[in-house]
């Protein structure tokens, strides 16, 4: 929970900054096309997320429920309207393999087998806002990008357990800054919103129902370069 507190603040944080910009003067250079590269590290809200194990085998692979993924994106800035650049962003993101964080009574009840969902990767389309610089001696700007993002995950076979395909919501927010004329770096916050996961089982048919792919929190460092 510490890390999920944290990540939201730092989102907290990066908004309050960028509503800050006001009505400086013009420092955002168009930048018509743009592609977006990423690495980040995200935490799957019922991903299983480690606890202690003798098992060498099982050590390996404690905390699968966090990982690192990296993002490409195309952008193309549309419009300007007093300090704030408004474009659109269309990129996909790798998925994860994990278990899902199911009590162990519950798991019994399908055969004792962990269930693992296999989410794949994800293809997203974001509405962006970027700010003019805060302040003029640090050339920083605010980052806000909202939109949707389609997401699919497929549960491992050995388990009778449904598949499932959503679009839900997504936030990027954080602050970025010009390295060279073409290219500028951001660290933001990302949010994946499907609604809370719960898993029931049916005991007559001896199936089990995953209601939504897990929520996901992360950061993300982005490196955007104009074509």
């Amino acid at each position: 929970m510490t890390i999920k507190k944290t990540l939201i603040a730092a989102a907290l944080a990066a908004l309050s900054f960028t509503t800050q910009a006001g009505t400086m003067g013009s420092y955002i250079e168009p930048r018509p096309w743009s592609v977006v590269g990423g690495l980040g590290y995200t935490w799957y809200d019922f991903g299983y997320h480690g606890g202690s194990s003798a098992d060498p085998a099982a050590q390996a692979s404690i905390g699968d429920g966090q990982t690192a993924f990296g993002r490409f994106a195309i952008a193309r800035d549309l419009a300007k309207r007093h300090s704030i650049q408004f474009g659109l962003e269309l990129g996909v993101q790798s998925g994860n393999i994990m278990r899902l964080d199911i009590p162990q009574a519950t798991l019994d009840l399908l055969g004792g087998m962990p269930v693992q969902a296999n989410i794949k990767p994800m293809i997203d389309l974001l509405a962006t806002a970027t700010t003019e610089p805060l302040m003029t001696q640090y050339p920083t700007c605010g980052v806000l990008k909202a939109g949707i993002a389609y997401r699919r995950m497929q549960i491992d076979e050995r388990v009778t357990v449904n598949d499932l395909s959503q679009v839900g919501f997504e936030l990027q927010a954080g602050l970025g800054a010009n390295i060279t004329d073409r290219a500028r770096l951001a660290l933001l916050y990302q949010g994946v919103f499907n609604g809370n996961t719960n898993f029931t089982v049916n005991t007559a048919a001896d199936t089990g129902h995953v209601s939504n792919i897990p929520m996901q929190n992360g950061l993300l460092l982005a490196l955007s370069y104009t074509l």
